[in-house]
C-alpha cells in the first residue's frame, strides 16, 4: 500500500509555498488534510498547552485521518508538542506532533560543548511550553519581530510577500547565531518556515531538521533538497 500521510492542520488559510506542510507539494506522496474546528493560531501557540475541548477535537480528527489510512499523522503546528502522549494514544498509527519530537535523539549525540537551537514561530510562546529543566542545552529564537511572516500567520492574511518573508527568517536565523555560539543543530519548530530553509543555510553552519525530516524518515524515504 502506499504511504499516505495525514496533517491535522488549525484553522488558518494563509498563503503557503512549496516546503510548508499546508501545500500538499511539499511531499511525494498522497497527504489528507483535516482542519481542526476552532484551532486558531492563538488558541494552540498558547505557552500553556491547548483546552481540553480542543484536544479532544484534534483527537477526533486523528481517528478520522486513521480511518482514511493514513500511515503517520502530524501536525500544522510544532506547539502541539506538549500533547504527543495524548493524540498517540487517541489512534493506532504513529503520531509526530512536532518537529520538536527529534530533541532527545539530538541531546542524545550532542556534543557538551555545543548547543541546539530552535527557530520558532514566536520564542515568547515556545519558551514556557518546554519544561524549564529541558532549557540548558537549547537556544531559542523567534520570528515574532519580524515584518512580514509572523504577521500573516498571526493574522491568516491572505497574501505573502515572499521575499520579506525569508529576510524575517534570515534574520532570526542570525540572532540565533549570535547568541548561542557554537551550535551542534537547529530544528525549525514551525512547520511555516522550511519554505526559507535556504535562508537559515545561508547563516547557520550545521545540521537543519524540520518537520519534512521526520515525516520522510518514517516513509523511508529521503527529505528532497
Amino acid at each position: 500500500m502506499a504511504f499516505r500521510l495525514g496533517v491535522l492542520m488549525l484553522e488558518n488559510r494563509f498563503p503557503r509555498p512549496i516546503g510548508d506542510i499546508g501545500n500538499d507539494r511539499t511531499f511525494p506522496f498522497d497527504v489528507i488534510y483535516d482542519r481542526v474546528a476552532g484551532a486558531r493560531v492563538e488558541k494552540v501557540a498558547t505557552g500553556h498547552g491547548l483546552a481540553p475541548e480542543l484536544i479532544r477535537a484534534f483527537e477526533d480528527r486523528a481517528r478520522a485521518l486513521e480511518k482514511q489510512g493514513c500511515g503517520l499523522i502530524t501536525t500544522g503546528c510544532g506547539f502541539l508538542l506538549p500533547h504527543q502522549q495524548e493524540l498517540s494514544a487517541a489512534v493506532n498509527v504513529p503520531v509526530v506532533t512536532s518537529s520538536l519530537c527529534i530533541l532527545p535523539y539530538l541531546r542524545s549525540i550532542r556534543p557538551s560543548a555545543k548547543s541546539i537551537g530552535i527557530l520558532t514561530y514566536d520564542a515568547s510562546k515556545l519558551i514556557p511550553t518546554l519544561a524549564s529543566g529541558e532549557m540548558g542545552d537549547l537556544v531559542i529564537e523567534g520570528i515574532e519581530n519580524g515584518t512580514e511572516l509572523h504577521h500573516v500567520i498571526a493574522e491568516d492574511r491572505d497574501t505573502l510577500d515572499f521575499a520579506a518573508a525569508r529576510n524575517d527568517v534570515g534574520a532570526a536565523a542570525k540572532r540565533l547565531t549570535d547568541k548561542a555560539g557554537e551550535l551542534f543543530a537547529v530544528v525549525l519548530e514551525c512547520t511555516n518556515l522550511p519554505p526559507y530553509r535556504d535562508a537559515i543555510e545561508e547563516v547557520v553552519a550545521c545540521p537543519i531538521y524540520d518537520i519534512r525530516d521526520l515525516v520522510h524518515w518514517h516513509a523511508g524515504l529521503a527529505r528532497p533538497a
